[in-house]
């Protein structure tokens, strides 16, 4: 009797970790959201380690996508119309890709990019499947 328990415990556990993978952004409390985002970054500086970025340049990476991701969050919030939220945000996307043109050049740029758009697609894919 003490082993279907415990069985059952642990289906219920692995069922309640599986959904909770699967749970949209929306859904997910402020710890869980953080610790996505600690995963994310994570991976990110791996894979910038592998392109060959030191130390100073992963925290210059860092405070280059903090501050744009503060702009973008003001433009939202600013912006008095779709036409001055866009012009907003393309100068403000240039700005970001001259910055990190300057930190890692060019070409690993460019790979940095390409890199994060799959992973986003990833997640995207993901989250979509699961709400499935």
């Amino acid at each position: 009797m003490k082993r279907t328990i415990l069985s059952i415990a642990l289906a219920v556990i692995a069922f309640g970790a599986a959904q909770a993978q699967q749970q949209s952004t929306d859904e997910m409390t402020s710890e869980q959201k953080l610790m996505k985002a600690k995963e994310f970054r994570e991976d990110n500086q791996k894979y910038l380690k592998s392109l060959g970025m030191d130390d100073d340049q992963l925290i210059d990476i860092d405070n280059v996508t903090s501050c744009h991701a503060f702009t973008v969050e003001r433009i939202s919030h600013y912006a008095k119309d779709k036409n001055a939220q866009k012009k907003h945000l393309d100068k403000a996307n240039s700005n970001r890709q001259e910055q990190l043109d300057l930190i890692m050049g060019a070409g690993n740029r460019q790979k940095y990019e390409k890199y994060l758009a799959e992973k986003v697609k990833k997640m995207q894919e993901s989250v979509q499947a699961g709400n499935q």
